[in-house]
């Protein structure tokens, strides 16, 4: 499947953590430039101080509701936060990510594909068919 056609089931999906609890929502997916595949989701969290934080998009599953991150909700909200939206992700922030969730930083750079309308807490974000 062409990396591009996991856009409209990843940008605005909800987001939730290994045990079912809701994260926030999708607001930007980063493609590994090399392997052109989703390396990392920018989320917008619900109720957090640093809004967005990114996570890692390996072993996501999706369901009818969203999608769950098959990471805990504690490592998710202490991440190494983003100030905004990247448009791509420093090596240095990569690696920082990568040991705090305990996975292996890939090859890079990571380009996304920013949604502005996505990068708005709300509550209300509704997956489209």
């Amino acid at each position: 499947m062409d990396p591009l056609g996991l856009l409209p089931s990843l940008l605005g999906a909800r987001a939730y953590d290994e045990a079912g609890a809701r994260l926030g929502h999708v607001a930007d997916v980063l493609f590994d430039s090399r392997t052109q595949r989703p390396a990392w989701l920018l989320l917008v969290l619900l109720r957090a101080t640093d809004r967005f934080v990114l996570a890692p998009a390996q072993g996501v599953r999706h369901h009818p509701g969203g999608i769950d991150l098959p990471v805990a909700r504690a490592l998710v909200r202490t991440a190494p936060p983003a100030a905004g939206p990247p448009n791509e992700l420093a090596p240095e922030h990569a690696k920082q990510l990568a040991e705090h969730y305990g996975v292996p930083v890939a090859f890079g750079p990571w380009a996304g594909l920013v949604e502005p309308s996505l990068g708005v807490v709300d509550d209300r974000v509704r997956m489209t068919a």
